[in-house]
């Protein structure tokens, strides 16, 4: 009876590296699939889909699924076949070991949902604390306040705008699940892209 449930997660433990290793690509099913949503996805399956380009790693992916199960997506997007693995990801070729390239990487990713922002270097400080003070209130707003931890906590936890644009996914998703949350929402991204 122990054993069981055991068996499960330790294949799911091992197998998950190696996704984060992984570079996919979008089958001809998956193109399809976002072209006429004729395969019912959530609203984080979507878009990861919608985010795979042959070059991206199930890592890179994680980025813009704070608080999802990347691995999880990207398995049930294989099961699919909408998405297909066309390469491992080459280790970082740097000389103090620490992948110096990383800041680069992540502004070189689009944007969630290719919401056409400016690069985030160029968001001050200031812009940056009210773009994090907007998502904090809006999520208190259209929830009891303080009752999504998780999400305020990674959303205070953001020192940058790159940082606080991966995160915007969750707080798009987390908006999505209340009625009010999902009236609003159109409203509401119109205001925080102005800063974020």
């Amino acid at each position: 009876m122990i054993v069981a449930p055991q068996k499960p997660h330790t294949a799911m433990a091992n197998f998950s590296p190696p996704l984060f290793q992984l570079a996919f690509a979008k089958t001809a099913t998956g193109k399809q699939a976002i072209e006429t949503k004729h395969i019912p996805l959530s609203l984080v399956d979507r878009r990861v889909l919608l985010l795979v380009d042959g070059v991206k790693t199930g890592e890179e992916l994680a980025m813009f699924c704070v608080g999802k199960d990347v691995s999880s997506i990207l398995q049930s997007l294989l099961d699919q076949e909408l998405i297909e693995i066309v390469a491992t990801a080459a280790p970082p070729a740097t000389t103090s070991g620490v992948p110096d390239t990383a800041p680069d990487t992540l502004s070189a990713l689009p944007e969630p949902g290719d919401l056409g922002l400016p690069p985030a270097s160029q968001r001050s400080a200031k812009e940056m604390e009210m773009a994090r003070n907007f998502m904090i209130n809006t999520v208190n707003t259209v929830f009891q306040p303080n009752t999504r931890l998780s999400l305020l906590e990674a959303i205070q936890g953001c020192n940058t705008a790159t940082e606080l644009r991966q995160v915007y996914l969750q707080w798009e998703d987390t908006l999505s699940t209340s009625r009010i949350g999902l009236k609003r929402l159109p409203e509401f991204k119109k205001k925080l892209f102005t800063v974020l």
